[in-house]
């Protein structure tokens, strides 16, 4: 399974209700073009994924917090699993989606075949959901996904995927703009 179909699944799942924050690249762009809007766009922002997704896990309490991002992203911020571990706010699920490249930059391999999931996040004591594997079934992958963004904790799911992305045009927003457009769908639900 590639990491866009999976994104895909957890469009159909979604209540329209949560909050993404989507790493830098092909993450963001399938997230843009394939989720409920608005979301947080993350652009040349690499590592940060996790660190942004807590910070508004704690600002906004009352929304579930979905970060997505790759293994690329993972690797350049890894203490921010520690963080999260310590904080651990039960409104935010991380989904990793590790293709074994830098996708969006030329796909350079990355070393996240030296890590095994489940004994990483458990050295963080984070929760985490039985990784998805490349072979799962889309029923499979939709129980799991299914799993990971009801839990009543923080929980991260792991998703091994195959290196594929489709061809996306870019977001025409700047980063100004992303703030801009969430500040405003906040404003018209009277959220602070």
């Amino acid at each position: 399974m590639y990491g866009f179909e999976i994104i895909q699944e957890l469009a159909t799942i979604m209540s329209g209700k949560e909050l993404i924050v989507s790493s830098n690249g092909n993450i963001s762009r399938q997230v843009y073009h394939y989720c409920p809007r608005p979301q947080i766009y993350l652009r040349g922002s690499m590592g940060l994924p996790i660190s942004v997704g807590l910070g508004l896990a704690l600002a906004r309490p009352e929304k579930q917090v979905l970060t997505i991002l790759g293994d690329g992203n993972l690797l350049m911020g890894m203490g921010s699993l520690s963080t999260v571990s310590y904080v651990r706010p039960s409104n935010l699920k991380v989904l990793i989606l590790d293709n074994g490249v830098y996708a969006t930059t030329g796909e350079q391999g990355t070393t996240s075949g030296t890590l095994n999931y489940p004994t990483l996040l458990d050295g963080f004591g984070l929760p985490s959901i039985v990784p998805i594997l490349k072979n799962d079934t889309t029923e499979n992958v939709r129980g799991k996904i299914q799993i990971w963004i009801t839990a009543s904790e923080l929980s991260v799911l792991p998703a091994l995927v195959d290196t594929k992305s489709p061809k996306l045009n870019n977001i025409p927003l700047h980063p100004e703009q992303i703030t801009e457009l969430n500040r405003n769908y906040n404003n018209k639900l009277h959220i602070r």
